[in-house]
């Protein structure tokens, strides 16, 4: 009709028709036309009956009454049973529709085409927790991959994880280091929970290399500046005195310096110890060592995850300047009792695990106690030309958890950690002469940390995660002391007091989304109340039974309210690109003053040709606390203040970039960083200020200056986690600089731990199934030293300036804070461990560890000695000669 239409049409006009124009009208017509009738014909009215048989069999009953081709692959309908059907005038596409509509096909057109395909797959969810077989941990980054749709996950710091991809039966890869690696199908129909139990690898002399191709690996995460430890790494590490230390292992890392010989302070970045946020279970530790800072307040035992970050903070952390240490203790094994004795030379420690009811509750008791005194105290009777009256000196502490299963979607935990150090000497001495001459002292110093936190895990459905947490902290510190003197029937006795701490009572909530495996979204908010005790001094002083001095400082508790508020998220815009990019908000009131904050963070990752991964991020922290100390390791003097009306908050800015690689064939990771931070409102005691000993009514906020302080330079690691032989090595190349008004004449002086270089070898070696060997060497170039260039005899009292400092009957001239560099530091460390599994299942471990092996004389610290002549000498003090150690751990 169309066809015949067209011919008349065109014989309808008035006029004659070229013959050109009307071959050209004809073909136009015969093309819409045969159009037209194909249009038609692609969906025809059909009389049919369909028997009952397969899909295959009815689509070729279809194709042969209907006349029209249809495209599909027969091994995906052949076999699939359709049931007996009777149509009559019913459209092509309906029957299909009917057809296909139980079955997992459907069918499309496509350039006048039908092609009968598989049903688009809907989005589902695979979620749930990854846990040890053994015990029930919840275990915590473990890598989940989906090697058919390029996609991936890890579990976050409480086990959780979520992915969503196309539902359908799939192979998924868990792989975590000390564990075997599960490799299985799933059929995920929709939204799917699944925990998944790892087996530890007892494959000791198994070269354990994970060879999976979609893991997440160092070039491919977003993340940079962050390292992970496992507790097993920092046990294996060479013991002082028979101590894993979990900071002194942190200070074998790049960017991270260690204070003071022997000592566990770490210094990040070109940072102060204040600038640390150390966590535990989620609660802020301060002042987290022991015995004047030669252990750190960790029980290894104890721990199950530690994680460093030195910069690229995500948005989830807030608060601290220069690094995060986010510490895990281990839950509790839900299934049988156990746990594990050390005995060493200075300390003991036990621990304890188990089910309450079995995988409902456990729980987990580990404690610790020094008898350092008990040792110590002998030698110096002996070596002390006083009377010893009392000498004691311990530390101990106790970390406890409690977890109940509520549900399969809520968890509860409760941990408390509670560590105490006392130090006390009292002596006498008296001389029998006509004078009767008699002397007294007493010290008492005690400082510790409590720490407690209830946490709610709560699954709120198949991608949104939650913990919830109370929380409270308290370190404090008491000193006392006592000294008397008879001398001629003059009696004179000086009694000074100093109490000072920190109090944390606070809530938080995080929530952890994750919609896509592009987007992994958290964001949360916490409250934190703050009651600083900022040093109150109690100085009396007698004579003769007659007070001529009784003062009290007036330093009252300091209240100040802190708000913090967060969202991130990590995005995978493309798998070359990859970004991290969030924002924190925090608020301090303090004595009636607001201070607030907006803090931007991201990182970004950009994979560049041969697999490297090209890594930048830029951070903003702020800090509403300082500490007032006169140097790295933390004493009783030190002091937690916060920001007041005259003392404002430090921040900082960083920026790093950096490249990242797997390298000799996935069993290495290397990296090189570079890094440029600058801080704002770094405090210090002005020059000669000493608030404790000061003798005028100043507070602590007239002793203090605030200036800049800038860090930058290059880190390097390269980094091997698998097989028999594993470790490190890490450089650092940096420089650190301060610049404070009223100290150094307000000119910019080196940092006193400004190390130009960091060099440390960490190596691990399986040498057999029941012995293992670990070394450690290190290099730090000099530090900073502070000389005076000229001494000058005292004629009067002068007026003590700046940059003069009064030494017995002279005055020392100095022209510059830390104006020369003394000498080099190296010192190499060895252990070994010799391990037996008895046939109870007990593992029996003697450690046996050399510090400073070849006797390198390090200087703690140095002493100015001036000869007759004017000719000056420094004379270093060494505190860690060669020292062997060993302790013995039986694990039950």
């Amino acid at each position: 009709m169309y066809f015949m239409d067209c011919i008349t049409n065109r014989h309808a006009g008035k006029g004659k028709v070229l013959s050109r124009s009307f071959n050209l009208s004809m073909l136009l017509c015969l093309f819409l036309s045969w159009h037209t009738t194909q249009a038609q014909d692609n969906n025809p009215r059909l009389s049919i009956n369909i028997p009952a048989t397969t899909l295959d069999v009815a689509l070729r009953m279809l194709e042969q009454q209907s006349k029209v081709p249809l495209s599909y692959e027969n091994t995906r309908v052949r076999n699939i049973p359709v049931k007996a059907r009777h149509y009559t005038g019913t459209p092509l596409e309906t029957i299909l529709k009917e057809l296909l509509e139980e079955t997992k096909m459907t069918f499309l057109k496509k350039n006048g085409n039908i092609l009968i395909v598989p049903r688009p797959r809907q989005p589902g969810t695979l979620s749930g927790y990854v846990e040890d077989q053994a015990s029930g941990e919840r275990l915590i980054g473990v890598s989940l991959a989906v090697p058919e749709y390029q996609a991936g996950t890890t579990t976050n710091s409480f086990g959780f994880f979520s992915i969503t991809i196309p539902a359908d039966s799939i192979r998924i890869r868990l792989s975590y280091i000390g564990y075997q690696r599960v490799d299985t199908m799933i059929l995920l129909s929709a939204d799917t929970r699944l925990n998944f139990k790892l087996v530890p690898d007892r494959r000791l002399l198994d070269v354990v290399t994970v060879r999976a191709a979609r893991e997440e690996r160092i070039q491919e995460t977003s993340q940079m500046s962050m390292i992970n430890l496992p507790a097993s790494q920092i046990a294996a590490m060479p013991r002082f005195f028979g101590e894993a230390d979990l900071l002194k292992t942190l200070q074998l890392l790049p960017g991270v310096k260690q204070g003071a010989e022997g000592t566990s302070a770490i210094l990040v970045r070109g940072g102060t110890p204040d600038q640390n946020l150390i966590l535990l279970d989620g609660a802020p530790l301060y002042n987290p060592s022991h015995l004047l800072g030669i252990f750190s307040t960790f029980n290894t035992s104890a721990l199950k995850d530690v994680t460093l970050y030195k910069g690229a903070f995500p948005a989830r952390y807030g608060g601290r300047l220069s690094s995060v240490v986010d510490v895990s203790t281990k839950d509790g094994d839900m299934r049988e009792l156990h746990g594990d004795v050390s005995i060493g030379l200075l300390a003991s420690q036990v621990t304890v695990e188990g089910p309450v009811k079995k995988d409902k509750t456990s729980f987990i008791i580990s404690g610790r106690r020094t008898y350092s005194d008990l040792i110590a105290k002998p030698f110096i009777k002996n070596s002390y030309d006083r009377e010893i009256d009392k000498f004691v000196m311990y530390f101990y502490d106790i970390n406890a958890k409690v977890q109940h299963v509520i549900s399969d979607k809520d968890r509860l935990f409760f941990s408390l950690y509670h560590g105490r150090d006392k130090m006390r000497v009292s002596e006498k001495l008296e001389v029998k002469t006509p004078d009767n001459y008699r002397s007294a002292s007493d010290l008492l110093i005690q400082w510790g940390n409590t720490t407690g936190t209830v946490r709610w895990n709560h699954v709120f459905s198949k991608n949104l995660f939650a913990n919830t947490m109370l929380l409270g902290s308290r370190y404090q510190f008491k000193t006392n002391t006592y000294n008397e003197n008879l001398y001629q029937g003059e009696f004179i006795a000086d009694k000074l007091q100093l109490n000072s701490g920190i109090q944390d009572y606070g809530a938080k909530i995080d929530f952890d989304y994750r919609p896509r495996p592009a987007h992994s979204i958290r964001m949360g908010s916490s409250y934190m109340f703050r009651v600083f005790t900022p040093g109150t001094i109690r100085k009396r002083q007698t004579e003769n039974g007659t007070v001529i001095l009784d003062s009290l400082s007036d330093n009252r508790n300091i209240h100040g309210s802190e708000i913090d508020l967060y969202a991130e998220d990590d995005w995978t815009i493309h798998k070359k690109f990859k970004v991290n990019a969030g924002l924190h908000w925090s608020a301090f009131l303090v004595q009636g003053r607001f201070y607030n904050s907006l803090q931007p963070r991201i990182s970004m990752r950009y994979l560049l040709p041969g697999d490297w991964g090209l890594k930048a991020s830029y951070t903003r922290m702020t800090q509403y606390i300082h500490l007032l100390a006169n140097n790295s390791i933390t004493l009783p003097t030190d002091l937690w203040v916060p920001a007041t009306k005259k003392i404002l908050p430090q921040q900082a800015d960083q920026y790093a970039i950096g490249i990242a690689r797997n390298v000799f064939r996935n069993k290495f990771e290397f990296s090189v960083e570079g890094y440029y931070k600058r801080m704002q409102n770094v405090i210090e005691y002005k020059e000669g200020a000493d608030y404790v000993t000061s003798s005028r009514n100043e507070t602590w906020q007239d002793q203090v200056t605030n200036g800049t302080a800038e860090a930058y330079g290059l880190e390097v690691l390269l980094q091997k986690k698998t097989g028999r032989f594993t470790g490190w090595m890490a450089y650092t190349w940096a420089w650190s600089y301060r610049i404070l008004p009223e100290v150094n004449f307000g000119k910019k002086f080196p940092y006193k731990y400004d190390r130009r270089h960091d060099l440390h070898l960490v190596g691990m070696y399986k040498l057999r199934k029941n012995i293992e060997l670990t070394g450690v060497w290190t290099y730090q170039s000099a530090q900073p030293f502070t000389v005076p260039l000229a001494e000058y005899e005292i004629v009067q009292d002068p007026v003590r300036y700046a940059n003069w400092y009064t030494s017995n009957n002279s005055i020392e001239y100095v022209n510059g804070r830390n104006n020369v560099r003394i000498a080099s530091y190296h010192r190499l460390d060895l252990g070994v461990n010799f391990i037996r599994h008895k046939r109870n299942g007990n593992i029996r471990t003697w450690n046996v560890s050399i510090l400073n092996a070849y006797n390198r004389k390090n200087a703690f610290f140095y002493m100015l000695d001036i000869a007759q002549g004017g000719e000056a000498q420094l004379t270093g003090t060494t505190l860690l000669p060669i020292m062997p150690s060993f302790s013995y751990n039986l694990k039950f």
